[in-house]
C-alpha cells in the first residue's frame, strides 16, 4: 500500500539531495522519468517515500514518484484513493481522465485537512509499462492558485524514459 507522501514534503526542510535527477531526468533502477522545468522559485527537497520533490519559498509543494515493482491490478481510482490517506474533511473538485504520455491517467483536485491544517492537492496518477506514477501538488489554499501554472508545466512534461 502507497503512503501519502505529500505530508512529508509539507513539513520536509529544504537540504539538497543528489538522488538520481539530473537536469530534468530521474533515473534509479527500473525507473526513469522526464519531469517539466520548474523556475528557480522551487528548491529540491528530501522527503521519505519521494523521489523527486521540489519547495517554492513562498509555499507549495511539488513530488513526482514512482514504483516498478509488480502489483495486482490496480484502477487509477483506487491508487488515487492511496494517496489521500489522512486527508479529512475531503472536497473533491473534479476526477479527470486525460492522455499523458500516451497512456490514460487520472487527475484529481481537492481541498481538505492534514493534521488539522488546510490543504489543497493536484494529484496525478498514471499506469504505464508495470511502472505507477504519482505526480502532485500540496499548498495551503491561499497560495495553490499561484503554484498551479508550475504543477502544469511539471506534469505536461512528464514522459517515462527507456532503459535506466
Amino acid at each position: 500500500m502507497r503512503i501519502l507522501v505529500f505530508s512529508s514534503l509539507l513539513v520536509a526542510s529544504a537540504c539538497q539531495t543528489g538522488g538520481g535527477l539530473s537536469g530534468d531526468t530521474y533515473r534509479d533502477g527500473l525507473v526513469s522519468y522526464r519531469i517539466g522545468t520548474l523556475s528557480p522559485d522551487w528548491g529540491r527537497v528530501r522527503v521519505a517515500d519521494g523521489q523527486v520533490a521540489f519547495h517554492h519559498a513562498g509555499g507549495g509543494s511539488i513530488l513526482a514518484n514512482a514504483n516498478c515493482q509488480p502489483r495486482q491490478d490496480v484502477s487509477l481510482d483506487v491508487l488515487t484513493n492511496h494517496l489521500l490517506f489522512g486527508i479529512e474533511d475531503r472536497r473533491e473538485e473534479s476526477r479527470v481522465r486525460f492522455q499523458l504520455d500516451g497512456r490514460t491517467a487520472l487527475r484529481t483536485r481537492l481541498d481538505g485537512t492534514l493534521d488539522g491544517v488546510p490543504i489543497s492537492l493536484d494529484l496525478v496518477v498514471l499506469k504505464k509499462d508495470g511502472c505507477i506514477y504519482d505526480l502532485g501538488l500540496a499548498a495551503a489554499p491561499s497560495v495553490f492558485a499561484q503554484r498551479r501554472p508550475d504543477f502544469e508545466q511539471f506534469v505536461r512534461g512528464f514522459a517515462r524514459l527507456e532503459g535506466a
